[in-house]
């Protein structure tokens, strides 16, 4: 990822032919700036927060607030470049993507974003399996429930029994 820091005009260059921000990789790159023999003569770029463990190899998502003035630029272009991974916020006047003719920018933000670590998201066959202990889905599961076993008044099955027993009486009619 090609990043150029401008600490005077206070850009943040995304260069060609990137189209795609991570806001993880933002973050190392800025904090990589700050630590610069030129960066530590200027103020802070941004502040960030988030990666709260909330258990599981489950995070919380990045936010980057871009401090007063700083912002991002994609190279110009008739395209659509997307920033995700996290949110980021903050910069000149409240925006933190510099206009560029031409680039339509996606801004993919949560309110509550997470980050999933170590492993990879389960299969629908694996929840299946892990929700109902067979290999069917939990919808197949529940309508392939035999109506004997559901009689008790006030059930589902209570009331389809009733309701097919009054459509079956009226037929006879």
């Amino acid at each position: 990822m090609a990043l150029l820091f401008n600490f005077y005009t206070q850009i943040i260059d995304v260069e060609s032919p990137q189209d795609e921000l991570l806001i993880q990789d933002l973050l190392n790159a800025i904090r990589a700036q700050e630590d610069s023999e030129l960066g530590i003569a200027y103020p802070k770029i941004a502040d960030a927060a988030g990666k709260e463990d909330l258990g599981g190899g489950v995070y919380t998502g990045i936010t980057v607030t871009l401090y007063p003035d700083w912002q991002l630029r994609f190279w110009q272009g008739d395209y659509t470049a997307t920033i995700k991974g996290g949110n980021v916020v903050g910069g000149k006047d409240g925006d933190p993507i510099a206009y560029t003719a031409g680039v339509q920018v996606l801004l993919v933000q949560s309110a509550a974003s997470t980050i999933v670590t170590g492993g990879s998201v389960l299969t629908t066959e694996e929840h299946n399996k892990l929700m109902t202990g067979l290999d069917v889905s939990i919808p197949d599961a529940v309508w392939d429930e035999t109506l004997s076993e559901h009689q008790s008044a006030g059930t589902t099955g209570k009331t389809l029994k009733d309701t097919k027993t009054k459509a079956t009486l009226a037929s006879l009619k």
